[in-house]
């Protein structure tokens, strides 16, 4: 109480002041037609302003879990259009089974894909096996062996899962071999990274007869069962024959350069037990 008694003793006068002024600007714009609105006027527009700055700032308060719902959203429709282009098979395949619907009446595709957003927390690309950790794992349903993609590219191959994070073998480690193909043929190979630019892999058992330009896609096989046959993994940079080979070498630059790896999605099979389970019998049986 004495601090404020002294404050009024100090600075009184222009306290006073200043609650006159107000008082005064109060009943000038209350009493008076042209100042009141003149006032109204103003405060319509400065309180507009203000309201504007206020909902800014609310808006970017809120950009994280936007971006959150917006990244299910995606991965939703990504499975969607995954599965959709897997029932779209052309009818002159005849080594593609189109399982639209099947005896049992439920409608699914064979194998069926299913995207799980994640963020990228930590990435080397500096290294000759580069990783990459992600901010999900056991609990969300992520396993070892399930690709990751993102919307414009491939990331890699999941090793190891823990609770919540799992390790992502990067397309820049040299153990890393996707099933890719030509877009406008029909052959495929394996995509390797060789050690050299981050951004070049090397698509390899090309059959050198075919006619390989500059700018042609490449994508996923639909031989490959941990990514999403027809998702664009990059474009033709340059092609060699290899020295007494009838195959192509080709280097193709990546859709996305592995050093902007930040959204991504981890690709679940939904097969991929039985698929596993089968293909074990076989390498059992060759021994």
């Amino acid at each position: 109480m004495h601090s404020i008694i002294q404050l009024f003793i100090r600075h009184g006068g222009l306290l006073t002041l200043v609650v006159l002024e107000v008082v005064c600007f109060y009943l000038i714009s209350t009493f008076n037609d042209p100042q009141r609105q003149i006032s109204s006027a103003s405060w319509t527009k400065y309180s507009g302003q203000f309201l504007q700055w206020k909902t800014d700032w609310l808006d970017y308060l809120g950009l994280k879990e936007q971006n959150e719902r917006l990244r299910n959203q995606v991965a939703e429709l990504g499975t969607q259009l995954t599965n959709a282009r897997l029932i779209a098979v052309p009818r002159r395949d005849t080594f593609v089974f189109q399982a639209t619907v099947d005896s049992l009446h439920r409608n699914f595709t064979r194998p069926e894909y299913i995207l799980l957003p994640a963020q990228v927390i930590s990435n080397t690309i500096s290294g000759s096996n580069n990783w990459l950790m992600i901010n999900r794992g056991r609990r969300d349903g992520v396993q070892p062996n399930t690709g990751v993609i993102s919307a414009d590219g491939l990331v890699g191959i999941v090793r190891y899962v823990s609770d919540d994070f799992a390790m992502v073998m990067s397309v820049l480690h040299r153990q890393t071999k996707i099933s890719a193909a030509l877009k406008k043929y029909a052959y495929f190979g394996s995509l390797v990274w060789e050690g050299n630019k981050p951004q070049i892999m090397t698509l390899t058992d090309i059959p050198s007869h075919l006619k390989v330009r500059k700018g042609d896609t490449v994508e996923v096989s639909r031989y490959s069962l941990m990514f999403p046959p027809g998702h664009l993994a990059g474009t033709v940079d340059s092609a060699y024959l290899q020295p007494g080979s009838n195959f192509l070498s080709i280097l193709v630059q990546l859709s996305q350069h592995p050093a902007a790896f930040n959204h991504v999605y981890v690709v679940n099979n939904k097969f991929s037990g039985q698929i596993d389970s089968l293909q074990q019998l076989v390498k059992d049986e060759r021994r």
